[in-house]
């Protein structure tokens, strides 16, 4: 498996810069055949082979070409919502074609004729924010609804193919942030006839869908051809499905008065979406765990990963499928067992992100625990103390809070460096 770039010490970060001469100079001597030499650079992205100092200027140029980027797609909208009603339908159409055509052109050319990568990837992505703008405006001419879920998910599917032709980490996150929102506009036509629940329905099944995205990333990142694909997709998925479970922590949402126990039919699509993702992200874990054995990694920490994806996937449906034979007491249980399901999964997050050597899934472990915290203390003594002791209070929780989270955090990152130097 290619190493990751957050699986890199700084002692690792200075054998990578040095590993392409040495390559070249042991093929030259004959220690190693040019196929070997191939074979070696292989293993690792051009990114992790580039100098310290043009990695860091290609994220430079990113988070400029990026900020860049929306700032255009902001004035562009705002152009067209400004002048939309003073322009003909078949203008309005030609004016938004040509806009999209000339992003896509402009950023081809950068990226593939050029060799500006970054630039010409960001011109794609103003594409799709431009494409997406024009989905709507056309919409309008139409006298579609803005709020139409159909809107969303031409805009989702004019993005998907871009996803997998240029290998853009932002064009990715895009991509899958319009996929939840094309679920998230389309879910309360599905939930039309529930009366009670829908709180709870929604939130699992944003958390099939996540641990869908996050199996669908733990896969690519076992064949080489899609590992660059992977880490975006595990990240997203990781946030989605974590920040599901902990909606279904209040007590609030899970009590009998709040909805636990659902009232009502959904339609049939929505239950065909919840079938069909569970019965995909099965699927997904058996083939990662296939794959990670035939590459012969250790299956440990993989199948871990692995149960714990499933176990979370059976909560979900075990929630969406409660009805209201239970006592009155069933809402406790169920605030008792998500909030342990999160604490675990935190923990799971944690240890696997420090064992794996990734620094992105620590922070996300530790940003969830620190909300996780601050929303508990409010759910709990909001009707018990005085206004101003709670904010007191809190205040002095955050601050202690942040002191000792940044502390374990700058310990835990600094063994992932060092052990990512050792190897």
């Amino acid at each position: 498996m290619a190493q990751n770039s957050s699986n890199i010490g700084p002692d690792g970060e200075r054998f990578l810069e040095r590993l392409p001469s040495e390559l070249s100079r042991w093929e030259a001597d004959g220690v190693i055949t040019a196929e070997q030499s191939q074979a070696i650079r292989a293993r690792y992205s051009p990114a992790e082979l580039a100098p310290r100092s043009a990695r860091a200027r290609g994220r430079l140029v990113t988070g400029l070409s990026i900020i860049g980027v929306v700032l255009v797609g902001l004035g562009v909208i705002f152009f067209f919502a400004a002048n939309w009603d003073g322009i003909d339908r078949w203008p309005k159409l030609a004016i938004i074609l040509a806009s999209i055509f000339l992003a896509h052109g402009l950023g081809y050319y950068l990226r593939y004729h050029r060799d500006y990568q970054r630039v010409g990837s960001a011109m794609v992505l103003l594409a799709c924010i431009i494409y997406g703008a024009g989905v709507h405006l056309v919409g309008q001419v139409y006298n579609v609804d803005v709020n139409d879920p159909r809107l969303m998910l031409f805009w989702f599917l004019g993005v998907l193919p871009l996803v997998y032709i240029v290998k853009s980490q932002p064009i990715q996150f895009l991509g899958l942030v319009l996929f939840f929102l094309a679920v998230g506009f389309r879910l309360p036509g599905w939930t039309d006839d529930v009366s009670r629940g829908e709180a709870v329905l929604g939130a699992s099944l944003f958390l099939i869908l996540g641990l869908f995205i996050l199996a669908l990333g733990r896969m690519k990142e076992e064949i080489a051809a899609f590992r660059p694909y992977s880490e975006v997709f595990e990240l997203v998925g990781m946030i989605t499905a974590l920040g599901a479970v902990f909606v279904l922590t209040f007590k609030d949402v899970l009590s009998s008065d709040g909805g636990l126990f659902v009232q009502g039919d959904t339609e049939i699509a929505f239950r065909i979406v919840i079938v069909a993702a569970g019965a995909l992200t099965l699927a997904l874990v058996l083939s990662t765990a296939w794959l990670h054995r035939r590459n012969e990694q250790s299956f440990t920490l993989n199948g871990i990963e692995g149960v714990a994806i499933v176990v979370l996937l059976a909560a979900a449906y075990v929630v969406m499928g409660v009805d209201g034979d239970l006592d009155g007491n069933g809402d406790v249980l169920f605030t008792v067992v998500f909030n342990a399901l999160l604490a675990l999964a935190l923990l799971g997050v944690l240890v696997s992100g420090y064992l794996r050597g990734k620094e992105a899934w620590v922070n996300i472990g530790l940003a969830f625990i620190g909300i996780n915290i601050i929303a508990r203390y409010f759910e709990y003594s909001w009707d018990l103390l005085d206004r101003s002791l709670i904010f007191v209070a809190a205040g002095v929780i955050l601050l202690l809070g942040g002191y000792l989270v940044e502390r374990g955090r700058q310990a835990m990152l600094d063994r992932i460096r060092m052990a990512g130097g050792r190897r």
